[in-house]
Formats: structure tokens, sequence, C-alpha cells
């Protein structure tokens, strides 16, 4: 149960987040909404965690840092194809496809050997397929970010199954050593390719809310892997595509079409069948 919480609170945090920066990365280079959202990551994730859990203790423990590193690097990759996908695409189309991460999360957790069971397989089938439904809206235009998102979806698994290899280190230190990592790359990234790193200051203020949700997104994450097991922890994080369905519902007052609202409760079937499993 602890899996599913964590991993969904995280997944709402990232959709607000990405609803935050798409605003941004319409009119900005996708590397400088990288490096601010990244920036204000490590400015309340590293604090915390020296405070909180130090640094790593044994060769147990640098090795899963080494391991959280590699995963920082590949998140950068990621975050930026799924930012170069909302600035090409639709909301909606991208984050459908990059909810396919938990498709990719499974068939990596199963090639490594972890068995799973009939409920959880009904469970994953069920949220893979809602969440496609919920955010597809047949709008042709969005299809010029389908590549970007696809290939987020395959990245942000692997950073998925590389904080499950990192687990000898705590949750928090996992967080704030991949964030660390990814904005160590970032850095040099945005300055030569970007050509800077300036915004002005409302998109500024937006991306500071967009990196504060981003880190607590990655934090919950990182706490919904290490509870177990992967292949809920991955379909968990992954929904964001159907909170992205439900604050255009609320916030937004969007009017879903049909497909939509059978794409959400084909995903409240899942998670019920995932926390039952």
């Amino acid at each position: 149960m602890l899996t599913l919480l964590t991993g969904l609170l995280s997944s709402f945090s990232y959709v607000t987040s990405d609803l935050l920066s798409q605003r941004v990365v319409r009119i900005a280079h996708p590397l400088r909404v990288v490096f601010w959202v990244l920036a204000v990551g490590v400015v309340l994730i590293v604090p915390a965690t020296l405070l909180i859990e130090g640094l790593p203790r044994g060769d147990d423990q640098w090795r899963s840092a080494a391991v959280a590193a590699l995963s920082g690097v590949v998140y950068v990759a990621a975050y930026f194809a799924l930012l170069a996908g909302l600035r090409r695409g639709d909301l909606s189309v991208v984050t459908a496809l990059v909810a396919l991460e938990c498709a990719f999360t499974a068939a990596f957790a199963i090639a490594g050997g972890e068995r799973v069971t009939a409920l959880v397989a009904v469970g994953l089938v069920l949220a893979v397929i809602g969440g496609v439904l919920a955010s597809l809206q047949g709008r042709t235009k969005s299809a010029a970010g389908a590549g970007w998102g696809l290939a987020a979806a395959f990245l942000f698994a692997v950073v998925v199954v590389l904080y499950d290899h990192s687990q000898t280190l705590p949750a928090l230190s996992i967080a704030a050593v991949s964030r660390v990592s990814s904005f160590i790359v970032t850095v040099p990234l945005a300055l030569a390719v970007a050509r800077g790193v300036a915004v002005d200051r409302r998109n500024a203020r937006l991306l500071a809310g967009a990196g504060g949700l981003e880190a607590l997104g990655l934090v919950l994450a990182s706490l919904s892997v290490a509870a177990g097991p992967l292949v809920v922890a991955g379909v968990a994080v992954s929904q964001f595509a159907v909170f992205g369905l439900l604050l255009g519902l609320v916030v937004l007052h969007e009017r879903p079409r049909p497909h939509q609202l059978v794409g959400v409760a084909f995903t409240i079937v899942a998670v019920s069948t995932l926390a039952v499993a």
C-alpha cells in the first residue's frame, strides 16, 4: 500500500510540475528549463539529505551512490525528451506516451527475474490501457512530440530500474545523489547548447514551482521503489497522465471525451487491483 501511495503522490507532483514547465518551454530552450528545475531540486534535497541521513557509509552504500549518480545522468536525457515533446506536442498525448514507462519498467523487472502474480499482471495491463485512454485526444497535430514521448518513457523506466539497484542507500540519499549528478551534467550542456540559462522573473517563478514539485516527485518516487515491488512502483509512478486529465477537469474545466472517462475508470480499477495484490 505504501508503494502505491507514494507512487501516486509522486505522479501527481510530476504532472503539476510539467504543467508549469510547459508554459516556459514553449518560449525557452528545454535545457534552460532543465537547468532551473534541477537547480531548485539541488537546493531543496541536498541540504535536507545531509542533515537527516549524512554521507553514504561503507562500500555497499558508495556503490549504490555510483548507481544513483548514473541514474541522474539518464534522468537528464529523460527529462529533456519529455520537455522536447511538450514543446512540440499536446500535453495529453505526450504524457500518455510517457505513461508507457510502466510497461518498460515491467519488462525490465520481469527480464531481471522478478515474479509477477496474475493479479499484478491484470493490474499492470489495466493501468497501461487506462493511462493511454485517459490522455489521448485524437488530435493529430500533437504527433510531432510522439517520438520524444516514447523516448522519455524508455529513459524514465531505466531511471526507475537504477533506483531499484541503489537500495543500500536510503531513499532521500538516492534522490540527492541523482539530483546532484543531473545538475552537474546539465550545467555545461545548458551553457553550450542553450547559450545561457537566463529567464525573466515571471518564468523564473514558474520554474521555481516546477522545480519544487519535481523534487518532491523524485523523493516520493524513490520511496515508492524502496517499498517495492518494482512492477507496482513503476505503474503507480507512471499515472501522471491520468492526473493530467483530472487537473484539466478541476482546474481548466475541460470537457473530456468518452474514451477519456473510460480510461480513468480503467485506472481506478487498476490501482485498486494492485493495492489488493
